[in-house]
C-alpha cells in the first residue's frame, strides 16, 4: 500500500527468478490534485500529466479485499500454491493479532463505566428511530427529533469532529439497512448512503453534521413511505411493482412484464387492478412521472434527455402527460421546485 493508498502486489512463479508486479489498484476515484501528488512523489515529469492521468483513469475501481483475492488467484495459477487472503494480511501486518489489545481495552472500559456509573444509552433510542425508518413514519421521527431526545454515545474517536463523523457513518449504515427492510430499493439505499457520507466528510462544523444526520434519517424514511407496497396486495402485484421501480428507465409493456414474471398478461392486469384500484399502465405512467419530477427538481437534464431516459414515445407526449397529471408543464414544475428550495 503506497502513501497515496494505491495498492500493488508481487506474484511469484514456479521459476524462482521471475514474477509479476500487479497494480496499481485503488478503490475511490483519483482527483486531479491526487494525481499531481502521485506524479511528484514518483518523479514523473509534468509534461506526461495528461498521459499519466489517462492511464490511471482507465484502471477500473477495485476494493482492497477484491484485489487481495485476485492476487491469491493469480498466485495459485502461476505457482500452484495456495495462499489465503488472511495469510496475506498477516504477512503484510506486523500486528499478527489484535485479540489481546481488544480484551485489555474492553476490560478497562467496562471497569471505568462501572466506576463512573456510565452506560451507553443509545440502544433503545436507536431501535425506536430504526423502527420509524423501517415503517416510513416521518411524523414520529420529526416528533422524536423535536423532543430533543439525547443519549450518551461511546467514545469512538480522538476529537469531537471525528467522533461526530464516525457516529454519522454508523447511523447511515443502520438507517440504510432499516430502509431496505422497509422496502427501499437496495441500490438506491446504498447510493444515497454513500452520498450522505461523502457530504458529511466535507463538513467541519459539529452542528451542521447533527442537522445533516437528522435530514438523512428523514430522507430515508420519506423514501420508504413513498415505496410502501399495498398491505393486502398479492405476491404477483408486489413483484410487478418492484419490477417497474427497478426498470423505470426502460420501455415497460404489460406483456413483457408478465413474461418476465412468468404469468399471463391478462392475469397480471386483473390482479393488479384488483389489488391497487388502478390499471397497470396507469401505474407505470405515474411512476415514470414521479421519476421525471425528481430529475426536474434535482438535476440539470433537459426535457428531451428526461423524456428519452424514461422511454416516453416523444417529448411532446411526455410534456402533455406531465401537465395532465401534475397540473403544470415540466419546465414550470422545475422552476417552482427550485424556487421553493
Amino acid at each position: 500500500m503506497t502513501g497515496h493508498f494505491l495498492f500493488c502486489g508481487k506474484v511469484g512463479t514456479l521459476d524462482a527468478d521471475s514474477g509479476f508486479i500487479i497494480g496499481p489498484g485503488y478503490n475511490i476515484p483519483l482527483t486531479h490534485g491526487h494525481l499531481n501528488r502521485i506524479m511528484m512523489d514518483s518523479s514523473i515529469p509534468h509534461p506526461y500529466l495528461a498521459e499519466f492521468e489517462e492511464f490511471l483513469s482507465e484502471i477500473p475501481l477495485i476494493s482492497f479485499e477484491s484485489f487481495l483475492n485476485a492476487l491469491c488467484f493469480l498466485n495459485f495459477s502461476l505457482s500452484r500454491t495456495r495462499v489465503s487472503v488472511e495469510e496475506l494480511l498477516l504477512l503484510g501486518n506486523k500486528f499478527h493479532s489484535f485479540g489481546t489489545d481488544i480484551k485489555h481495552n474492553l476490560t478497562e472500559a467496562l471497569y471505568d463505566s462501572d466506576e463512573a456509573l456510565y452506560r451507553h444509552g443509545t440502544y433503545n433510542l436507536e431501535q425506536q428511530m430504526l423502527a420509524y425508518v423501517r415503517g416510513g413514519d416521518t411524523d414520529k421521527l420529526s416528533a422524536l427529533f423535536e423532543n430533543s431526545v439525547r443519549s450518551k454515545a461511546g467514545t469512538i474517536a480522538k476529537d469531537t469532529l471525528r467522533q461526530e463523523k464516525n457516529i454519522f457513518i454508523i447511523s447511515s449504515t443502520l438507517v440504510t439497512r432499516a430502509a431496505i427492510e422497509g422496502g427501499l430499493d437496495v441500490e438506491t439505499a446504498y447510493q444515497l448512503s454513500d452520498i450522505y457520507i461523502q457530504q458529511a466528510e466535507g463538513i467541519s462544523l459539529v452542528d451542521s453534521l447533527s442537522l445533516l444526520r437528522q435530514q438523512m434519517v428523514l430522507d430515508f424514511a420519506e423514501r420508504v413511505a413513498k415505496n410502501k407496497l399495498p398491505s393486502n396486495a398479492s405476491s404477483v402485484t408486489i413483484k410487478c411493482i418492484q419490477y417497474i421501480k427497478k426498470n423505470i428507465n426502460t420501455i415497460l409493456l404489460v406483456h413483457d412484464i408478465a413474461r418476465d414474471l412468468g404469468v399471463s398478461a391478462s392475469y397480471i392486469s386483473s390482479k393488479f387492478i384488483k389489488d391497487t384500484g388502478i390499471s397497470l399502465n396507469t401505474f407505470i405512467n405515474m411512476e415514470k412521472l414521479e421519476e421525471a419530477k425528481r430529475l426536474l427538481a434535482f438535476s440539470d437534464k433537459s426535457l428531451s434527455e428526461i423524456s428519452s431516459y424514461l422511454c416516453f414515445s416523444s417529448q411532446s407526449y411526455f410534456q402533455n402527460l406531465f401537465k395532465k397529471h401534475v397540473g403544470m408543464t415540466p419546465l414550470k414544475y422545475r422552476n417552482t421546485s427550485r424556487n421553493r428550495t
